[in-house]
């Protein structure tokens, strides 16, 4: 009967690592492999010294507690290395929450409502990513963080659009013109540049040129989002001025 509910307990912790890396949270999985991993050296080690193999039980017990305590077994690392904050920036919109990552630039999206809602926008298919598109037309927002997602993972989306489906694709300008709405208040300010409620002005700044390095228009980045990301930095460095006596 053990086995059974060993089994199905893997099975379960399986599936939601995968879960994790379908909609591309990377850093909550690397957090989850080292509590997993962690975790079951120190299981192991016990079972073991249970047995009387005190040796070999020591040895796993050491690498559990260090991918526990320090996140890192060996040259493998378990997020020790990841920076807490500054990691990454969160957008949301009425269709979608869009996720960019600090470290690699890599843009993440999630469908929060309409035909596809709960779906990873890397799961969608070409002609789902056209419906979606369709779909989202009539929310500026939604349409241009889509546009955004598209252009980091769908290279060549707009000639491809316009082949397949005849959408005309004669937006950049209107695109690159487009002015993001203002940012609701601190926590979403916090968010977007991926930053913990109370950071400094310094901390501020430095996840600010970090992310234009990523999102600028001119490399070739997403205009609503840098427009976003402008906003959350003048919003939170006016808050932080006003905290000063």
């Amino acid at each position: 009967m053990i086995w059974f509910v060993l089994a199905g307990a893997v099975a379960l912790i399986a599936l939601y690592l995968y879960s994790l890396f379908v909609r591309g949270e990377i850093r909550q999985l690397v957090r989850a492999l080292r509590w997993v991993v962690g975790g079951g050296l120190v299981a192991g080690a016990a079972l073991l010294g249970l047995r009387g193999q005190m040796l070999l039980a020591s040895f796993m017990a050491a690498g559990g507690l260090g991918v526990l305590m320090r996140g890192r077994l060996g040259p493998i690392d378990f997020g020790a290395g990841m920076s807490s904050p500054n990691n990454v920036s969160s957008v949301s919109s009425a269709y979608l929450d869009m996720k960019l990552e600090h470290e690699t630039g890599s843009v993440y999206g999630t469908v929060r409502a309409g035909h596809f809602a709960g779906r990873a926008l890397a799961d969608l298919s070409a002609e789902e990513c056209w419906a979606f598109y369709d779909e989202v037309g009539d929310d500026p927002d939604s349409l241009a963080l889509f546009k955004s997602w598209l252009d980091a993972n769908r290279a060549g989306w707009r000639d491809y659009f316009a082949s397949e489906f005849g959408m005309e694709t004669g937006d950049e300008e209107a695109e690159a013109s487009h002015t993001a709405p203002g940012v609701s208040g601190l926590e979403e300010a916090y968010e977007v540049l991926g930053l913990e409620p109370g950071a400094g002005a310094a901390a501020i700044k430095a996840a600010h040129r970090k992310l234009m390095k990523k999102v600028h228009p001119d490399t070739g980045g997403s205009a609503f989002l840098a427009a976003k990301i402008n906003q959350a930095k003048d919003l939170l460095l006016k808050e932080t001025a006003s905290r000063k006596p």
